[in-house]
């Protein structure tokens, strides 16, 4: 299987584009691509060619179109709003988020958050890293962090659902969009659950036992989100 790598724009056949310089790093430095290889470039919104690696410039990769643009993810809609957890657990959950689907993740900081900060450019490399391993073509959209309020607003006309330890199973509903809201580890308190309320989100559980809120994230993203298969 070829190679994955983003490239700033997706030229015709026979044109070619240079990539940035991280990416550029990781093809040259990491994965070790010779000149010539075949590989796929991928624009983060959906779509992507064959190409192959022509030259290096500057020290940055200079790839060649071999096939037409074409599109890769259908649009679908899968918002993820995320109380930030510790460092690990958080990375990793952005991780698996992009691999299932999730189209945009919201962070915010729940009243019983214990993480706090913000890295938004190493959250961005660490969806557009693991978009490229599983072979999307668009890369999720994360925003910066903001209120709880703030992360609830646009949802209209998805399924909004927050995730409550014993509330009824959820199940997916072939087609429709969904946001799934997930508090930290300590879960949404009474007035967070009351603004999710307001927003029009619906308790829903997924087990008998407590989850940990990256573990919950990922298994409710699973369940819900809709078939990436057009």
């Amino acid at each position: 299987m070829a190679r994955r790598f983003r490239a700033p724009r997706l030229p015709p056949p026979g044109e070619r584009v240079q990539l940035a310089e991280a990416e550029s790093h990781h093809l040259l430095h990491v994965t070790l691509l010779p000149r010539g290889e075949a590989l796929v470039a991928f624009d983060g919104d959906g779509f992507e060619c064959d190409a192959r690696l022509i030259d290096v410039l500057d020290g940055r990769a200079v790839i060649e179109a071999t096939s037409p643009v074409r599109r890769t993810s259908p649009p679908r809609a899968g918002v993820l709003i995320a109380a930030l957890t510790r460092k690990p657990a958080w990375e990793g959950m952005l991780r698996m988020a992009t691999e299932l689907g999730v189209t945009e993740l919201r962070p915010f900081v729940g009243r019983r958050s214990v993480a706090r900060g913000e890295h938004l450019e190493r959250w961005a490399r660490i969806v557009a890293g693991a978009a490229g391993q599983c072979g999307r073509g668009d890369v999720p959209d994360i925003r910066p962090v903001q209120p709880l309020e703030r992360c609830l607003e646009g949802c209209d006309g998805l399924r909004r659902l927050a995730l409550v330890p014993g509330a009824p199973l959820a199940d997916r509903v072939q087609g429709a969009g969904v946001a799934v809201l997930i508090g930290p580890e300590g879960g949404l308190d009474p007035a967070e659950l009351a603004l999710a309320d307001e927003a029009g989100f619906s308790p829903a559980g997924l087990s008998a036992w407590t989850l940990r809120a990256d573990t919950a994230a990922v298994a409710a993203l699973a369940r819900l989100l809709p078939d990436p298969t057009p």
